[in-house]
């Protein structure tokens, strides 16, 4: 009988000996320490293992995502749009004339080196002295949320709406007028009369 190596739904693949630093995370935090490693942030998802993202200079890359983080390497390492990563690019690649002569601007091309949770963009904040303004600017997931925080804003209402709002302000305001009258009762009490009773 043939032995059964894939465990059915490939979960052997997630067996403790095959992951790295003996199944913790990496804690220590991936910095930039090279001219051409930058911090972007990504704004479009293109498929075949490729995304659009804008770095802290403020120009667009086309980024691979390399064999590291597809895969097994994918699990803690999902890239989405609005993520932060760390890219290297490639001089090889990338030169001058190549960009300038196209009729077409080219993108210049460059690889994942390290994608950022939330945990770290945290620590990023605090060690790294840079202008994060840009990536946050550049977010398309706070984009899309701060369109649907203006939408909510506006209030449609009809004519009938609307004055039955502003008499529920007056009468929040109490600008109910009182009315006190001193009637002569057999015990002689001031009684207060109010407009709307009458």
């Amino acid at each position: 009988m043939v032995r059964n190596t894939t465990g059915g739904n490939n979960n052997k693949q997630f067996a403790r000996k095959h992951m790295n630093n003996n199944g913790r995370a990496s804690l220590k935090l991936r910095i930039s320490e090279d001219e051409g490693e930058l911090y972007a942030v990504t704004t479009k998802m293109l498929g075949n293992n490729m995304f659009h993202a804008i770095a802290l200079d403020g120009i667009q890359y086309l980024v691979h995502i390399r064999g590291k983080f597809s895969g097994r390497g994918r699990r803690d390492n999902t890239i989405a749009m609005g993520v932060w990563v760390l890219i290297g690019l490639r001089p090889w690649s990338n030169s001058d004339a190549e960009i300038k002569a196209g009729a077409k601007a080219k993108l210049q091309q460059c690889d994942v080196l390290e994608v950022y949770s939330d945990i770290d963009k945290m620590r990023l904040k605090e060690t790294v002295n840079e202008d994060w303004d840009v990536l946050e600017d550049n977010d398309p997931s706070k984009i899309n949320k701060e369109e649907k925080k203006f939408k909510d804003e506006i209030n449609w209402q009809t004519d009938k709406e609307a004055e039955k709002d502003r008499l529920e302000e007056e009468i929040k305001m109490d600008t109910t007028v009182k009315i006190a009258l001193n009637a002569t009762v057999s015990s002689d009490v001031d009684m207060e009369v109010y407009v709307e009773d009458i």
